[in-house]
């Protein structure tokens, strides 16, 4: 993979900055690349392609896996409260534009990094680079431009479009201001669609990472969904929001459209018809269990454990092959013969024994080494209770709504019934017996629960400890439950599996091995949804079941049909799916926005855990839903990250986000 071990090396690397004269307005700034001279940036073959996979290299830095990015406070999970991370600001409601979290400035730097790119390559003459090569190049700069630009849109909303690099005499008066949020749209979309016509169908594997053909198409998808969603679609929550000093020709100061318009629908159902067809001929497929196996015979992975299903029987054992392949899914690369990831990347701080993503996910005290001591992880990503409802039951409802599920009243009861677990050593780990613990709602749950879902009794890894089973314990302070004055605990009761690696597997003396993951930033699952949601929205009932039934039935749940729409609507089935299957992938954070339901389920009070940031609580006090003690808060103001005051004040174009 030359391309991420490149981009990777570059992003470590001191770049020299280099400022067109803008002091004034930091976003316009430009990072050229660490040459000492100019005529050197483009000399050959090999510099050229270096400035060019330096223009990537915020890519990985970002995206939202990296765990204190704003697309971390929906509600699928929380950190613990002390972190003080920049999702809280979002989170607590504390974010302002006295600070960048959404990094606006970044975006914009690199944004105009790809323009110097592009500059730089008509007028430099590198050795080796014929006329067909620069157009591949162009078209990999207008991917960056679209993506850097959406990155922007979805993060801030209506957002100034930078189509070229700017003037370094630009005057004040003449830096641009917020377009209209449908003009970024079509200039983001414009320039996927220049990108698709050049750019290869896919991309060989020592090139992965770079932009590519169905790379472009998913991702104008995606953009021309979130166009069509209500947010942005006649129902923006702020009317009299608008340019003062500005103008979106044709569209003079309005920033958002105020009336519905159907036929943005039409468009995105069109751009996600093709997507899924390209990446289909492009031969990406979902991931499979017989995938999975291979890839677990290699690795020598044994079957996970999951509760009810002790007995040894072929039925048993197909279940847990489908949860460790939802495991594989998230981990297992296109090395691995992944063929569902249509753009990955590795992402920052992404060794294995650095926070993304194994350190911040793993629980307190995995492994006691031989000296005593213990290794683990953060326990710093704790999904909600609210968000593991959302998962379904072996028989593909929700628990509430399944009425072949134990009732709500039992959830929190032992499901071994007449059994306990023994008193724990306190100089050692958790023994077997610890799954007598379990509660009756973690038993019966569907695949992809087991895979990404960590709960208390139940099996986090089958080799983690030094090649041994992890059993977790978060009711006892010597091992992963709360302790006083312990800063690394969310205490919600339940940690994530997801995107940890089944191989990773920690020694005696704390050291740490496994596979590394590519974070899926684009992957086939998320088109038939998109695809789903398009229909749906078309009332196209028949349409959106098939495509949202293909998702399911590789989930290994019952496909659904016109008369399970009595329980949920085809919109509520779609979008708790989406939940589901594409879990703290940071698609959450803007689908709850775009949607406008953000102010229902971000709000305070609603959202609950277990009773986990108890001292050695009994069995009893631990299983009792508990509102999650953070200052958790929502105004309709967080719909959209705020813009630096610093760059208010100096560009007279620019207006701030509604309520800032």
């Amino acid at each position: 993979m030359k391309f991420i071990q490149k981009t990777n090396r570059l992003i470590k690397a001191s770049l020299s900055i280099c400022l067109l004269g803008l002091s004034a307005c930091s976003y316009l700034d430009v990072i050229p690349p660490a040459q000492p001279d100019y005529d050197d940036t483009m000399k050959d073959e090999a510099t050229t392609l270096s400035f060019l996979f330096t223009a990537y290299s915020y890519i990985p830095g970002t995206n939202p896996f990296i765990y204190q990015h704003i697309e971390n406070s929906a509600d699928e999970m929380v950190h613990p409260k002390d972190w003080g991370v920049e999702e809280q600001q979002m989170l607590f409601g504390t974010i302002s534009p006295s600070s960048d979290p959404a990094k606006w400035e970044s975006i914009y730097n690199y944004i105009g990094y790809v323009h110097y790119f592009m500059e730089q390559l008509e007028l430099l003459h590198p050795v080796g680079v014929t006329e067909e090569d620069k157009n591949q190049y162009r078209a990999e700069a207008y991917f960056l431009e679209a993506y850097y630009h959406f990155r922007a849109l979805e993060a801030f909303g209506p957002c100034p479009i930078i189509p070229a690099k700017v003037d370094q005499n630009i005057s004040k008066d003449d830096i641009p201001g917020r377009s209209h949020f449908d003009y970024c749209v079509d200039y983001i979309v414009d320039k996927l669609d220049e990108a698709a016509k050049v750019l290869p169908v896919k991309r060989e594997t020592a090139d992965l990472g770079r932009a590519d053909a169905t790379i472009c198409k998913s991702l104008k998808a995606r953009v021309l969904l979130y166009a069509a969603s209500p947010l942005w679609n006649g129902s923006f929550y702020n009317k009299n929001w608008r340019n003062l000093n500005y103008e979106t020709p044709g569209y003079g100061t309005e920033l958002v459209s105020s009336t519905y318009d159907k036929t943005k629908w039409d468009r995105a159902l069109t751009a996600c018809k093709e997507a899924l067809q390209a990446a289909t001929d492009a031969g990406y497929e979902l991931f499979d269990i017989e995938t999975a196996n291979a890839i677990a015979d290699r690795m020598k992975i044994p079957l996970p454990f999951i509760p009810g299903l002790e007995e040894d029987t072929e039925k048993n054992r197909e279940f847990k092959e489908r949860v460790r392949m939802f495991q594989y899914l998230s981990t297992a690369t296109e090395g691995d013969n992944n063929k569902e990831i249509i753009w990955g990347q590795i992402v920052s701080s992404s060794g294995l024994g650095e926070v993304n993503p194994n350190i911040s996910r793993m629980p307190e005290r995995s492994i006691k080494k031989s000296d005593g001591s213990w290794a683990g992880g953060y326990s710093g990503w704790a999904p909600t209770l609210n968000a593991v409802k959302r998962f379904y039951t072996v028989n593909g409802e929700t628990p509430e709504n399944d009425k072949n599920f134990y009732p709500e009243s039992k959830w929190y009861e032992r499901y071994y019934e007449g059994t306990s677990s023994p008193e724990l050593e306190t100089d050692g780990l958790d023994k077997e017996d610890v799954k007598n613990d379990i509660i009756k709602f973690n038993v019966h749950r569907e695949a992809r629960y087991y895979a990404w879902i960590a709960f208390d009794g139940g099996q986090y890894s089958p080799v983690m400890v030094n090649n041994q089973p992890l059993w977790l314990n978060f009711k006892n302070s010597n091992t992963n439950g709360y302790r006083p004055g312990l800063r690394n605990v969310s205490g919600t009761g339940f940690l994530t599996k997801k995107f940890i690696t089944p191989d990773l597997i920690y020694n005696t003396s704390g050291g740490l091995s496994g596979s590394r993951i590519r974070a899926p930033f684009i992957r086939l699952a998320e088109l038939y949804l998109n695809l789903a949601e398009c229909y749906a929205a078309l009332e196209q009932t028949d349409d959106a079941l098939k495509q949202l039934n293909v998702i399911r039935k590789r989930a290994g749940i019952k496909e659904l049909t016109s008369s399970d729409l009595s329980t949920m609507s085809l919109t509520e089935w779609i979008r708790n799916e989406r939940f589901v299957e594409l879990y703290q992938e940071g698609h959450r954070y803007y689908d709850v926005r775009r949607w406008t339901i953000a102010p229902e389920v971000l709000k305070a009070g609603e959202r609950y855990g277990l009773n986990g940031m108890t001292t050695d609580p009994s069995f009893e006090e631990f299983n009792k839903p508990t509102l999650i003690n953070q200052p958790i808060k929502w105004d309709n103001k967080q719909y959209l990250a705020p813009i630096l005051n610093s760059e208010i004040y100096s560009n007279p174009q620019l207006v701030q986000a509604p309520g800032y």
